[in-house]
């Protein structure tokens, strides 16, 4: 996976806080279609820079190469927690 991919979303969602600002200050009620838009218009801008100039993206904070579901459901099991065993001892 590109190094920039993750930033895709940080764009998507900073486009849709620009554009809900901007509505909020012109006195315009923004529409829910709107945040799809712009969430789609900030994702396709990212990408394209990514594309073009990908050495401008730092590595992303969150290491997001591993992420597998297995990874996911290892997190959400957390390291603590013992397996249970059903059924008679095996010897």
């Amino acid at each position: 996976m590109a190094s920039w991919f993750p930033w895709v979303f940080v764009g998507g969602i900073a486009f849709m806080i620009l554009s809900f600002v901007a509505s909020k200050y012109q006195g315009k009620p923004h529409k829910t279609i709107a945040w799809a838009q712009d969430f789609i218009s900030g994702g396709i801008v990212v990408g394209l820079l990514g594309v073009l100039v990908p050495d401008a993206f730092p590595a992303f904070p969150v290491d997001v190469s591993g992420l597998t579901l297995a990874s996911l459901t290892q997190t959400v099991k957390g390291p603590d927690e013992m397996d249970l065993q059903v059924g008679p001892l095996r010897r």
